[in-house]
């Protein structure tokens, strides 16, 4: 060290604390007294060290030293950046440019059991290191997509971000059940994700005006999709959307749910899982319009399009009412793939268009799913 010293290689802080102690109880009370130089958590000088004789009398500085290096002596011309995350054990001895404190996985793990009072997830990330990244990385009104969610820091994390800043960032976690055959009814997404993502908002004031949805994911294959597909997943496909919400699915009355209802012109859009004579006459029964029985436009998704279509212009007959029946099964398969931007949509083929794009969603929930199932906030 002294020989780097004379080398000019050392460079000292600016500004540092030194400290002589000209006899040992000096030292020892320094020691004692916590007035030692300390890495991390730790002093540098203790009782217990060995030849401890040997610093009394000798310039002791209480700063972080840096060796320099001269372009000549190095192996490559580029040297690696330090992290710009400082542990928290170190936050009042370094910092760097742009950099942001972060806690440790046991700070995660304590998170989640003040939230649960008890450990209810292993190695949760720490929140405030995926708060630092986001607040770095994202703007007030970005969507974060974490696909591995495990105890739901990430939301939790952008809750924490716009409860201090206003920001209405949004949020979707994807997570596994995580059952196996011992426990086949395991469900970390739901029990401790979820949980967490609704314990948060519920326990600040500044979250109030927060909501999130729980959804499950199955996959189907696009040969069983009219078979094995039920109407909840068909309601909440077509809400999230043309809504852009996911609703819990509503009482239905003789099979009609409604989707989406527009003030404009009368227009409501609804589903029928499946199809009856009921159906039919609570379809030509339906409100559309406040100002005028006669008025409004319905547009229906359901198993037998055709029927729907030709009963309704039937039954309403004379009246300006209008329909635009579009197939449940066509909104289904074709969310599997990605339609084709038409330049030109001609009037007569805008159902057909609006059914593609209508069941986009699908395509983002199953193509990338593993077997059998995901969760997703």
């Amino acid at each position: 060290m002294e020989e780097f010293i004379e080398l000019g290689q050392i460079i000292f802080p600016k500004e540092q604390r030194i400290a002589i102690w000209h006899t040992l109880e000096e030292l020892l009370n320094a020691i004692d007294n916590g007035q030692v130089p300390r890495s991390g958590k730790s002093a540098m000088l203790r009782r217990d060290l060995p030849d401890l004789e040997y610093w009394v009398g000798k310039r002791v500085g209480f700063g972080r030293p840096a060796f320099k290096r001269y372009k000549a002596d190095l192996r490559n011309d580029t040297q690696p950046l330090s992290s710009w995350i400082v542990p928290r054990a170190e936050e009042k001895e370094y910092e760097a440019e742009n950099s942001f404190v972060s806690g440790t996985n046991q700070e995660g793990s304590r998170d989640v059991a003040a939230l649960f009072g008890d450990k209810a997830f292993n190695y949760a990330k720490p929140l405030s290191l995926i708060q630092g990244l986001l607040a770095q990385a994202t703007r007030p009104n970005d969507t974060v997509l974490d696909f591995f969610a495990g105890s739901g820091t990430t939301g939790h994390a952008v809750l924490a971000l716009n409860a201090l800043d206003g920001g209405t960032r949004k949020f979707i976690l994807c997570s596994s059940t995580e059952a196996t055959d011992k426990e086949p009814a395991k469900n970390l997404c739901r029990d401790v994700c979820a949980e967490r993502i609704k314990k948060v908002i519920t326990a600040s004031d500044a979250l109030a005006h927060h909501t999130f949805a729980y959804l499950q994911l199955d996959k189907l294959a696009p040969g069983d999709t009219p078979f094995e597909s039920d109407c909840a997943q068909a309601f909440q496909l077509l809400t999230l959307r043309l809504g852009k919400v996911a609703r819990p699915v509503p009482a239905a009355s003789n099979g009609v749910k409604i989707l989406v209802q527009s003030s404009e012109q009368g227009a409501l859009t609804v589903l029928v899982h499946r199809l009856t004579a009921a159906t039919l006459d609570a379809l030509a029964a339906l409100p559309l319009s406040p100002a005028s029985a006669h008025h409004g436009h319905l547009r229906v998704y359901s198993t037998r399009p055709d029927t729907v279509r030709n009963h309704l212009q039937r039954v309403w007959a004379g009246t300006e009412r209008t329909v635009e029946s579009l197939s449940l099964e066509a909104a289904l398969l074709h969310g599997q793939i990605a339609p084709r931007r038409r330049s030109r949509v001609p009037a007569a083929a805008e159902p057909n268009a609006t059914d593609l794009i209508a069941s986009q969603a699908l395509n983002t929930g199953t193509s990338a799913l593993n077997e059998p199932k995901k969760e997703a906030l």
